[in-house]
């Protein structure tokens, strides 16, 4: 009886094991998308192979959207400027599931000749048959408001979520939006109700494409990190209690992690953080090329991209 019992704590131990070795989070293409630079802001086509995110300075006086594809086992590099980014201050895509949208923030002006904005609107670009983005276009008043529009996330029936801050009726300092489909583009925008919008910061979603979930980024009190994911699932025509990720995601000490993104099998997290790889002396003095080589190098505490294996059910 009592070796059938250690058998059983074994094996539920070693599974225990597993499971968390499974969910470890995961650099993604150290060195091509995650490098030295400040990264951010993922979407990916449903067949897994065409990325786009964003990369910029420290400064963030260059924001770019950047695209990469599957090249055997890993992904192309250089990554390219998409063909509709390069030029202004461009965050935050999302693709729409069926991969024929792709919305993102820009402070571009909404006219030839204008001035840039000193916000950000939100803007959209079509897939053409022949697999070519075409011209940007910008979403209208109905979306955009005298604030600033940024984060967004499309459902598969095209319900647009997205964060905004500034915006008249707002709760918090930044606060999610849905806004469906209507014949003449978007009805208007409708907060989502507390406890999802509160007085804190809420942003950086991303919505299931059957809009059963919905992960969003939040400083509200009782977090591991300064800002912590949280999920909700669809309750009738209202959301259940937001719930924390947990520390295994929201790392304790550290800023949060941000601008989440589950692949089209529902089976990946993506995500961005700001770690540095260790706090810890170096065992010697640096040597000029060892301090470039840090400076450079993902883990500096820019934003880097990460993976992690995922299952929304875990969390009812």
């Amino acid at each position: 009886m009592c070796l059938r019992i250690v058998l059983v704590l074994f094996l539920l131990l070693g599974s225990a094991t597993d499971v968390a070795a499974q969910s470890a989070p995961a650099l993604l293409a150290p060195g091509v998308i995650s490098t030295g630079d400040d990264e951010w802001g993922f979407t990916m086509t449903a067949d897994g192979n065409t990325v786009y995110f964003n990369k910029a300075d420290r400064g963030y006086k260059v924001q770019v959207i950047v695209e990469s594809t599957r090249a055997g086992d890993g992904w192309s590099a250089p990554p390219r400027v998409a063909p509709f980014s390069g030029r202004y201050r461009d965050i935050d895509p999302a693709l729409s599931p069926d991969g024929r949208m792709l919305v993102f923030a820009s402070n571009r002006p909404r006219g030839s000749g204008g001035e840039t904005r000193k916000d950000f609107d939100l803007w959209a670009v079509d897939r053409a048959r022949d697999g070519r983005w075409g011209e940007p276009r910008h979403l209208g008043d109905t979306i955009n408001s005298d604030g600033s529009e940024t984060n967004s996330s499309i459902a598969a029936d095209g319900t647009l979520y997205f964060a905004a801050s500034g915006r008249a009726g707002g709760a918090g300092k930044r606060d999610l939006y849905r806004a469906r489909r209507a014949s003449s583009g978007y009805s208007a925008p409708e907060l989502l109700p507390a406890p999802i919008s509160t007085a804190d910061d809420d942003s950086n979603h991303f919505i299931a494409p059957d809009q059963s979930y919905l992960l969003f980024l939040s400083s509200r009190p009782g977090g591991h990190s300064e800002n912590d994911l949280y999920i909700v699932f669809r309750d009738g025509e209202g959301w259940s209690a937001p719930r924390n990720l947990g520390p295994d995601i929201n790392r304790p000490g550290t800023a949060g992690v941000f601008t989440p993104f589950v692949s089209a099998d529902g089976e990946t997290l993506y995500y961005a953080a700001r770690f540095v790889a260790s706090d810890a002396l170096p065992a010697h003095a640096l040597t000029y090329d060892e301090v470039v080589a840090r400076l450079r190098s993902p883990g500096n505490g820019a934003g880097d991209l990460y993976s992690q294996p995922w299952d929304a059910n875990g969390y009812r």
